[in-house]
């Protein structure tokens, strides 16, 4: 059955992260551990340990700035998120930071760029069709995309339950997709991810904290009746480890090949 498009308002999206980006680092374990992994899987692909110019998309609270800097040292740094507050974020000390704030899909972006990173963004954007093949023109030949994302199934609880959330590929097309803008993948894998809460109220607690709610078709998700009512549906997803809330995370490295042009 073909999903519904559900296109997500950016500016209540910038909202709802602004608000969480203090909190996100304590409640968003999934997207914290998907950063770690995906670097880990950079560094197997990526073998030179300095990277001269790096975009990342969606910076939000730092989970993959801080892991990639762990690993890599970048001469020029490019940041990118809907809202200002990334900037707040520490850096090391004598890292060259750019930030670029706004719609990765109208900014302008920097030339020659030798890699992409991005975790936690890419699913508030369909089709990706687009963004690939920006991001692939950018690139250098031989430059990288390393990407964490959520594909479908993800949150489907709560899809149950309202009959609403974003519009995930399937590993299948989103591979399709890299392959059509050009990429050659390297490494792409996929794992659920159930975590399990104490009541209904916590599920819902823990999506507020992490601005997973911030669709511009879920405005009335926090009103008193509506929490009562979510509350008792969710007795359904009651197990004996607790309320479940599953998370589908696809983690994927690709490359420009390196005969392409720039």
């Amino acid at each position: 059955m073909t999903q519904p498009v559900l296109t997500p308002d950016l500016t209540t999206v910038a909202q709802r992260f602004c608000r969480a980006h203090l909190g996100y680092r304590q409640h968003a374990t999934v997207q914290a551990d998907m950063a770690t992994k995906l670097i880990a899987h950079l560094q197997t692909i990526q073998t030179h340990k300095n990277i001269p110019r790096l975009l990342e998309i969606g910076v939000g609270s730092g989970f993959l700035t801080d892991a990639l800097l762990s690993h890599f040292s970048v001469d020029q740094l490019y940041l990118n998120d809907l809202y200002a507050g990334i900037q707040a974020n520490a850096l090391p000390t004598g890292v060259c930071a750019e930030y670029l704030i706004g719609d990765i899909q109208t900014l302008d972006l920097p030339l020659a760029l030798d890699g992409v990173i991005s975790s936690s963004v890419f699913q508030w954007i369909y089709p990706l069709d687009t963004l690939f093949a920006k991001i692939f023109e950018h690139l250098k030949a031989g430059g990288f995309l390393a990407v964490g994302t959520f594909v479908q199934g993800n949150l489907h609880e709560i899809r149950a339950l309202t009959g609403q959330g974003l519009c995930y590929d399937t590993p299948q097309v989103l591979s399709e997709r890299l392959h059509r803008a050009g990429f050659v993948i390297d490494v792409i894998e996929t794992q659920a991810c159930v975590l399990t809460f104490d009541s209904p109220m916590a599920v819902l607690r823990h999506l507020q904290a992490t601005g997973v709610t911030a669709t511009g078709s879920q405005k009335a998700f926090w009103t008193k009746q509506r929490l009562v009512t979510l509350c008792q549906e969710y007795q359904q997803f009651n197990t004996q480890s607790g309320y479940t809330l599953t998370y589908q995370p696809l983690l994927f490295v690709a490359h420009k090949p390196k005969n392409s042009s720039l």
